[in-house]
């Protein structure tokens, strides 16, 4: 047994003293703790990812004032057939309801409403035609009256309606002129996703009309 004076002896012999185990533990605590927390950081990361593509929670309101959550937003955003019907008259409107006096501003809302594919042959078409001219020279005015509409096609892509219409034409150059015809329109509809451009999720891919009947022609 050692006794204190010996004791003493072997510590002033020493010259220093070994504390690198505790260093390489607390090395050891702080690479365990980088890789905690990395991993931590991975899984939020996976779970922004996760909720930045889940779509927007839609809230609607009904006409009594309940706030109700759309679950399904693909189904509840379908375009359904009075939207189809108000698009395809409101169109019809813009592009044949001539008025001298605000032709530009309605052909230009028109063309807002069409594919690019169908701007260049509605613009071709005008441009041959001479429709523009003649209107704005005689000053002409038309109304148009929707009597009949019909969804004849409705697939994933393309929506087919059909309109049968009345559309009078009055000049604003000569009170006694009078023209009214019955007429027929096809439109086919491309449906797009739904934008702050497109907020109704349609274009117009193609137009056609024919006149079915001259019901009144004074001159």
């Amino acid at each position: 047994m050692k006794t204190l004076f010996q004791t003493r002896i072997e510590q002033a012999k020493r010259k220093y003293y070994e504390v690198f185990g505790d260093l390489e533990a607390e090395v050891q605590f702080l690479k365990l703790a980088n890789l905690i927390l990395i991993g931590i950081v991975f899984l939020f990361l996976i779970a922004v990812f996760v909720i930045a593509k889940q779509p927007p929670v839609v809230i609607r309101v009904t006409d009594v004032g309940l706030a109700e959550a759309v679950k399904n937003l693909d189904s509840n955003n379908q375009v359904t057939n009075p939207e189809v019907f108000y698009f395809s008259k409101t169109f019809i409107q813009r592009y044949t309801e001539y008025n001298s006096y605000t032709l530009s501003r309605d052909i230009s809302e028109a063309f807002n409403l069409m594919t690019a594919k169908f701007q260049k042959a509605a613009n071709h078409e005008l441009v041959e035609s001479g429709v523009l001219a003649r209107v704005k020279e005689a000053g002409l005015s038309s109304q148009v009256e929707f009597k009949e509409a019909k969804i004849e096609k409705n697939s994933k892509e393309y929506v087919l309606v059909s309109l049968i219409g009345v559309r009078t034409l009055t000049s604003y150059k000569n009170p006694n002129y009078r023209e009214s015809s019955l007429f027929k329109s096809e439109l086919v509809l491309k449906k797009e996703p739904r934008s702050e451009h497109i907020p109704s999720g349609l274009l117009v891919e193609d137009y056609r009309e024919i006149i079915l009947n001259k019901l009144e022609e004074k001159k």
